[in-house]
C-alpha cells in the first residue's frame, strides 16, 4: 500500500527539506563540537566517520550515542559542552552540498514552494540557513522546539504543508534519515531519501521511501507545479 494519500507516482508540488545531511554538510562543525566535549571531559576521541553515523536525531541523541557509558548527570554536562561549542561555531565549515544551490534555483524558477524541517535546535537552524544565504528559497524554517514534535512526529510537517497552501499528499519530504522517511509516512507525504547524506543507504532502503535521489538536480525534474 502506498504510504501517501495520492496515487502512486504522483509528482510532488511542494517540498520540505531536512537540513543537516540533506541541504548542507554540517559534519565538520558537528564533529568538532563533539570532539570539544570529549576533550573537556577527558574522554577518548571518536572519528569523523563515527560522528557521521550518529547524526540525524538532534545533538542530545548524538551525544548519547557517542558516550553511552556516562550517567545522567555526566551526560547532561557533556551535552552542554557540545551544545555551547556548536552554538558558537555552527557554520564555521558548514556548506551546501554540491548542486544544492542549482536545485533551489530551479525549484524557485518553477515557483515550487519549499520549507525546511530539522531536528536541529530552531534558533541554530534559522541562523545556519540565513548565514548560508538560503533563506530566500524557503517559506519557513522550522527546527527543534519540543520533544513532542520532534521528527518523526508529523505535526510540524503538516503545518508547513498548510503554510505552503498544499495538501500533504502532494508534498515531498526530502531527507537523509530514517526519521525523515517516517515523518513523511506519518504525515501522508511523499518520502524522498537522498543518497549523499549521513545515513547508510541500505538502512534507508529498508524503510521503503517513495523514491531515492542520487543527485539534487533530479528533484526539479520530478516536481510538477499545479
Amino acid at each position: 500500500m502506498h504510504p501517501t494519500d495520492s496515487p502512486p507516482g504522483t509528482p510532488p508540488r511542494a517540498c520540505i527539506f531536512d537540513l543537516d545531511g540533506t541541504l548542507v554538510d554540517s559534519l565538520p562543525d558537528i564533529h568538532e563540537a563533539l570532539s570539544h566535549a570529549l576533550r573537556a571531559m577527558k574522554l577518548p576521541p571518536v572519528t569523523r566517520e563515527q560522528t557521521r553515523g550518529w547524526i540525524g536525531d538532534g545533538l542530545p541523541a548524538l551525544c548519547r550515542r557517542a558516550v553511552p557509558q556516562l550517567d545522567k548527570s555526566a551526560l547532561e554536562m557533556f551535552i552542554e559542552h557540545a551544545r555551547t561549542h556548536y552554538a558558537a561555531h555552527v557554520v564555521d565549515e558548514t556548506r551546501p552540498f554540491p548542486n544544492i544551490m542549482q536545485m533551489l534555483d530551479l525549484l524557485k524558477a518553477k515557483c515550487v514552494l519549499c520549507s525546511v524541517l530539522t531536528n536541529k535546535p530552531h534558533a541554530l537552524a534559522v541562523e545556519s540557513v540565513r548565514h548560508l544565504g538560503l533563506m530566500p528559497y524557503f517559506v519557513d524554517v522550522v527546527g527543534y522546539r519540543s520533544e513532542e514534535e520532534k521528527k518523526p512526529d508529523p505535526r510540524a510537517a503538516r503545518r508547513l504543508a498548510q503554510s505552503m497552501g498544499e495538501s500533504p499528499a502532494y508534498v515531498a519530504l526530502v531527507g537523509d534519515s530514517v526519521a525523515d522517511i517516517r515523518t513523511a509516512r506519518n504525515a501522508g507525504m511523499i518520502s524522498v531519501a537522498v543518497t549523499w547524506g549521513y545515513q547508510n543507504s541500505d538502512v534507508l532502503r529498508a524503510e521503503s521511501p517513495d523514491f531515492f535521489l542520487e543527485d539534487p538536480l533530479e528533484l526539479p525534474r520530478r516536481v510538477q507545479k499545479k
